[in-house]
C-alpha cells in the first residue's frame, strides 16, 4: 500500500485536464478525511518497516488536528529517540508525561532522551526516586540512571543501579551494555566482550551493544576489521542510525578505503542529508581527495550548527593549512584547542602551524599543557624539540627528542632532529658536519638543511651555507623559506638589494608570507621609509584580516617610531578585535595599558582576554598582572594559583605567584613558593633576589644569607650575590658587613646600584669622610654615571641641602639633556628657593614626560607659585586624576583650592583624606586645613 501524505509533485504546464483535477480533489479530501486513529496507525506500520521519516510526518500531521494527544506525543518522542534526535524526543516526550501518559510507558524513554542530551544531574534528581510498577520499564529505568551515574563518575551507584535493573529483567541490554562499560574501565577487555556477544546473541541489532563491541575492538584490542563488522551489523538492523553509519566511516576512513567510504556516505546522505556527521565525513573525502576548498565550505556550514565542535575546526583548519593560509588555519586550531582544551590533536596542529610560520615560543606555548601531563606522546615531544631547535635551545631540544626516540627509534624524523641537536650541542666537528650532511641528502624534509645552514653560518662559509639553500629549494621549490633565507644571508653581507629580490620572491611564493613582509618592512625602516613600511603590513592586514602579526607588527613599529600612545593603543586593540581568539594580541594590549598607567583599562582589557580564552597560560597571566597593577593582589593570588594547578612545572607561574603574595604582604606564603620555584629550577636568580627581599621583610635577614653565599658559589664573578648579602647586612644595621659586601660587589663589576647602596652604607655608619671620597672617587672615575649623580643629588634633597641637590641634579641635565624627571626635580627646588624659570623649567619637564602625576605636581606648584591658581588647580586635577591614590596629591589639590577660595571643593578634598585615617600620616595637616575650610 502506497502511504497518502498529502506531498505533491509540482506540475510542469500552469494548466491540467479534469481528470487531473478531480484527481487533486480527492486526494485531498482522503488527506483531510483521514483520521487520527488512522494516522496513528499509519505511524506504527512505519516504524515496524523502521521507515523513521514517514513515521515523523505521519506523527506531526496528527499534532497537526490534536496537539493534546498524548500517544501522538509518546510515539514522536520514541521515534525521534531513535532516529538520534534526542534533545526533540525529550520535549515530546516530557508533553506526553504532562498529557498524562501513564509512566511505565513513557518515563524509561523520557530519561533515555534526557541522558543522551548531556542532562545527567538533570535525569538523576527527576527520576533517582521513581518507581514504575512493571519489571521491564522498571528495569529499562535503572539502567539509564546507571549511566547517569557513570557520567557523574559514581561508578559505586552506578554499579547498584545495573543490579537493580538485572534483578527486575536479568536480560535487560541496557544494563549488561553498561556491565560491560565498568569491566572494559576495569581492563577487563575480554569480560566486556563477552557480556556484549551475550546481549548480541539473543539481539543481534542491539545498537548500544553493537556500537560499544565495535569501539572496543577498534579502540582496545585494534582490530579495525573486527570492529567493521561490528558497527556493519548494526547498520543492517538499524539503518537510521547515523551514530551507527558513522561509526563505519570512521574506520572506511583510517583503514584509507575512500571508494568504500564514498558508498557507505551515499547511504549517509539517504538517511541524513544535513545531519553534522554527515556533511562531516564528506568534508574528510573532500580533505583526502585534496579538494580543500570544499572541505572549508562544508566545515563552515557544519560550524554554522556546532560552532564549537573540535573535530570540524580541527579539519577546517587543516584544509586551510594546506591552501597555505596559516593566519586562517591558526585561527581556526586556537578554537579547536579553545573548545577541547585537554585534546591531544588540537594543541599538536597549532604548534605545527606556528613552527611553520616561525613561531617556536608560540608553538612551545601551545605544546605545555601536554608537556606537563604525566605521560607525554611521541608527536607532541617531537614538535617541542624541534620547536627547542628553532629556539636555538639544543640542550633542552636533545632531551625532549631523546625521550621521543626511546618510544619510536625507527622514526626517520626524529632520528634527524636528534642528530641535528646533538651536532648543535658538539660543535660544528667535521664529523658532525659529514653526518649532517648525510641526513640532508637522504632527508625529503627541510629539518637537517636547516641545521646544516646553520653550522655553515656559524663557521662564516656564505658558499657552502648558499648550496645548502639551493638543495632546499631543489627540495621544495613553491615554498617561500629558500628565498627568505638566501634573503638574510644577503643581509648580512650587507647586500640589501639582492635581499629585496629574494624576500619580494619569497612573497611570490606565498603572498601571505609574514617573515617575508616584515623582513622587506625592516628594509623600509632602514632605508628610513616609514610610510612604506606601514603600507607594506597594512597590505598584509587587508589579505589577511585575522592574522595578527602585522598587526602586532604595526603596534611595534608606532611605538618605535614615538607615536601617541593612543595610536598604539588603537593598533592593539584593532588586534583584538580581529582575532579574539589570539592570546597575543590580548596580552600585549594588556601590557601596553599596564605600561601606560591605565590599569583600570589593562583590567578590563584582561578579562576580555580570559573571557575570549579561559584556559590560556597567556590571558590569565596578563590578568594577574593586571590584577597587580590595579591593587587587586589577592585576586591576583587566584589567578596564579589557578595557572600553577595548570601548569604546575612552569617556574613562571610559580614566580608570579610569590609576585601575587609579596604585594599581599604574605611573606610567609611567598617565601614558601620562592623555594618551591628554585626546587623548579635551581639557581633561578630571580627566584633567589626575591627570596632575599622577602627575608628582610619578614625580618628575617638571617634567613637569606644562606641563599646570598649559594649565588657567590655559583656564579663567582657576578656581583648580585655580593649585592644581596649587603642588602640583608644592611637590613640587620651591620653597616660593616654590608660596607664589605658592597665592595665585593664592585670589585667583581662597576653596578651603579652597588656603588649608590656602598655610600648610603658609609653614611648610616657615619663614616661621611669615606662616603664623600668613595662620591669623589666614583664620579671621577665614572663621569658618564648619571643614575649615580642623580643618586647624590637625592641624596642631598634628603637632607634638604636643596642647592647641593640643584648642583646634582644640573649636571645629570647637562649629560642627559633631556632627563625629564631631573627638570622637575630642578623645578621643585627652584620653587623652594624662590628663584625665577621655575615654571619654564616644569613646562619642559612636562612637554618631555607627558601625563606623569609627580610632573604635573611639579608644574601645578610652579604655576601657584607664579600667581596663576586657576592653572595650578586644574594640572592638580589632572594629577589626582592620574594617580587617584596618592593622598599627598590630593592634599596639595585642597591647599590650591583653598588660596583660589574655593572652600566647598577643598572642604570635600579634606573629609576624603580625613577618611583615610592612620593611612595617611599628615593629619593633622588636614585637621588644621578643614578648619580653615569651614
Amino acid at each position: 500500500m502506497t502511504p497518502r501524505t498529502c506531498a505533491f509533485a509540482r506540475f510542469r504546464r500552469p494548466w491540467a485536464s479534469v481528470a487531473v483535477v478531480v484527481a487533486l480533489a480527492m486526494a485531498l479530501g482522503g488527506c483531510a478525511r483521514e483520521s487520527e486513529s488512522e494516522l496513528l496507525a499509519s505511524a506504527k506500520n512505519f516504524v515496524e518497516r523502521k521507515d523513521l521519516k514517514a513515521a515523523i510526518i505521519q506523527l506531526k500531521s496528527v499534532l497537526q488536528k490534536n496537539q493534546q494527544s498524548g500517544e501522538a506525543r509518546l510515539l514522536l518522542g520514541q521515534v525521534l529517540l531513535q532516529s538520534g534526535d534526542a534533545s526533540s524526543a525529550a520535549v515530546e516526550l516530557s508533553k506526553a508525561r504532562e498529557l498524562q501518559v501513564d509512566d511505565d510507558r513513557v518515563v524509561p524513554d523520557l530519561a533515555r532522551a534526557m541522558l543522551l542530551a548531556g542532562e545527567a544531574p538533570k535525569v538523576l534528581s527527576q527520576f533517582g526516586d521513581t518507581k514504575l510498577r512493571s519489571d521491564k520499564p522498571a528495569a529499562a529505568l535503572a539502567s539509564t540512571l546507571a549511566g547517569a551515574h557513570m557520567l557523574q563518575g559514581n561508578l559505586e551507584k552506578a554499579a547498584a543501579a545495573i543490579n537493580e535493573a538485572l534483578q527486575a529483567e536479568p536480560t535487560n541490554a541496557g544494563a549488561i551494555t553498561l556491565q560491560a562499560r565498568l569491566k572494559a574501565a576495569s581492563g577487563d577487555t575480554a569480560g566486556a566482550l563477552a557480556l556484549l556477544d551475550g546481549v548480541l546473541g539473543r539481539e543481534a541489532g542491539n545498537l548500544d551493544a553493537g556500537m560499544f563491541k565495535g569501539d572496543l575492538l577498534r579502540l582496545a584490542k585494534a582490530d579495525p576489521a573486527g570492529a567493521l563488522a561490528a558497527y556493519q551489523q548494526v547498520v543492517t538492523a538499524n539503518t537510521s542510525s547515523v551514530p551507527a553509519h558513522s561509526a563505519v566511516m570512521t574506520v572506511l576512513m583510517a583503514q584509507g578505503r575512500a571508494d568504500d567510504a564514498k558508498l557507505q556516505m551515499a547511504q549517509m546522505k539517504s538517511i541524513a542529508p544535513n545531519h553534522p556527521d554527515t556533511l562531516f565525513f564528506a568534508a574528510q573525502l573532500a580533505y583526502s581527495d585534496k579538494d580543500y576548498k570544499t572541505t572549508r565550505e562544508i566545515a563552515d556550514r557544519i560550524l554554522k550548527m556546532v560552532p564549537d565542535s573540535p573535530r570540524v575546526l580541527e579539519l577546517a583548519g587543516a584544509a586551510e593549512y594546506q591552501r597555505k593560509d596559516y593566519g586562517q588555519a591558526e585561527a581556526l586550531f586556537i578554537q579547536a584547542v579553545k573548545a577541547a582544551p585537554t585534546a591531544l590533536l588540537p594543541r599538536q596542529l597549532l604548534a605545527q602551524t606556528l613552527l611553520r610560520t616561525g613561531q617556536p615560543e608560540r608553538g612551545i606555548e601551545a605544546l605545555q599543557p601536554l608537556l606537563d601531563a604525566p605521560k607525554t606522546d611521541v608527536n607532541t615531544l617531537t614538535l617541542a624539540g624541534e620547536a627547542y631547535l628553532q629556539l636555538g635551545d639544543a640542550k633542552r631540544a636533545e632531551e625532549t627528542l631523546k625521550r621521543a626516540s626511546s618510544a619510536a627509534p625507527d622514526d626517520a624524523r626524529l632520528r634527524t632532529a636528534l642528530a641535528v641537536s646533538q651536532m648543535v650541542r658538539s660543535g660544528d666537528s667535521k664529523q658532525s658536519l659529514q653526518a649532517l650532511e648525510a641526513l640532508a641528502a637522504s632527508d625529503g624534509g627541510q629539518r637537517a638543511n636547516l641545521a646544516l645552514l646553520s653550522a655553515r653560518l656559524r663557521q662564516n662559509d656564505v658558499p657552502g651555507a648558499l648550496r645548502v639553500i639551493d638543495d632546499l629549494q631543489a627540495k621544495q621549490p613553491d615554498q617561500p623559506l629558500p628565498y627568505l633565507l638566501r634573503g638574510r644571508i644577503q643581509m648580512l653581507q650587507k647586500d640589501t638589494a639582492s635581499a629585496r629580490k629574494n624576500f619580494e620572491a619569497a612573497l611570490s611564493k606565498d603572498a601571505r608570507y609574514f617573515p617575508a613582509v616584515a623582513s622587506l618592512a625592516a628594509l623600509d625602516v632602514t632605508d628610513g621609509k616609514l610610510d612604506a613600511a606601514k603600507q607594506r603590513l597594512q597590505a598584509l592586514v587587508q589579505a589577511d584580516p585575522s592574522n595578527v602579526q602585522p598587526r602586532l607588527a604595526l603596534a611595534e613599529l608606532a611605538a618605535r617610531t614615538g607615536a601617541p600612545v593612543v595610536e598604539v593603543t588603537q593598533r592593539l586593540t584593532e588586534a583584538v578585535k580581529a582575532n579574539p581568539n589570539e592570546a597575543r594580541a590580548h596580552a600585549a594590549l594588556v601590557m601596553q595599558l599596564i605600561s601606560s598607567n591605565d590599569s583600570k583599562a589593562a583590567l578590563t582589557a584582561a578579562q576580555a582576554g580570559v573571557a575570549a580564552l579561559p584556559d590560556n597560560a597567556n590571558t590569565l597571566t596578563a590578568l594577574a598582572q593586571a590584577q597587580l597593577a590595579s591593587s587587586e593582589a589577592q585576586q591576583a593570588m587566584l589567578t596564579y594559583r589557578r595557572l600553577v594547578s595548570m601548569q604546575p612545572t612552569r617556574v613562571q607561574h610559580t614566580l608570579g605567584l610569590a609576585e601575587a603574595q609579596a604585594a599581599n604582604k604574605d611573606w610567609d606564603d611567598a617565601n614558601r613558593s620562592l623555594r618551591r620555584a628554585l626546587e623548579l629550577q635551581p639557581n633561578l636568580m630571580p627566584a633567589q633576589r626575591a627570596l632575599v627581599v622577602v627575608a628582610i621583610q619578614r625580618g628575617r635577614p638571617q634567613d637569606g644569607l644562606p641563599v646570598a653565599r649559594e649565588m657567590q658559589k655559583a656564579q663567582p664573578t657576578d656581583s648580585t650575590g655580593y649585592v644581596m648579602e649587603g642588602d640583608l647586612e644592611a637590613a640587620a644595621k651591620n653597616w660593616d658587613g654590608a660596607i664589605a659586601a658592597y665592595r665585593g660587589a664592585l670589585q667583581r663589576s662597576t653596578p651603579t646600584e652597588a656603588a649608590v647602596k656602598l655610600h648610603r652604607s658609609y653614611l648610616a655608619a657615619k663614616r661621611q669622610p669615606d662616603a664623600d671620597k668613595f662620591a669623589t672617587d666614583w664620579q671621577r672615575d665614572k663621569p658618564k654615571d648619571v643614575a649615580f649623580r642623580f643618586y647624590l643629588g637625592d641624596a642631598a634633597l634628603f637632607v634638604k641641602d636643596y642647592a647641593g641637590a640643584e648642583t646634582h641634579y644640573r649636571a645629570v641635565l647637562q649629560a642627559s639633556p633631556q632627563h625629564a624627571v631631573a627638570m622637575n626635580n630642578i623645578a621643585w627646588l627652584m620653587v623652594q628657593q624662590g628663584k625665577p624659570g621655575a615654571l619654564d623649567m616644569a613646562n619642559k619637564a612636562n612637554t618631555l614626560s607627558p601625563d606623569r602625576a609627580v610632573i604635573l605636581d611639579t608644574l601645578a606648584f610652579a604655576q601657584a607659585a607664579e600667581g596663576q591658581l586657576p592653572a595650578a588647580v586644574e594640572t592638580q586635577k589632572r594629577a589626582v586624576a592620574l594617580s587617584p591614590k596618592d593622598p599627598n596629591l590630593r592634599l596639595a589639590l585642597a591647599k590650591f583650592l583653598l588660596k583660589s577660595d574655593k572652600k566647598a571643593l577643598a572642604l570635600a578634598e579634606l573629609e576624603e583624606l580625613s577618611g583615610l585615617g592612620d593611612k595617611f600620616a599628615s593629619q593633622a595637616e588636614v585637621r588644621e586645613l578643614m578648619k580653615q575650610a569651614k
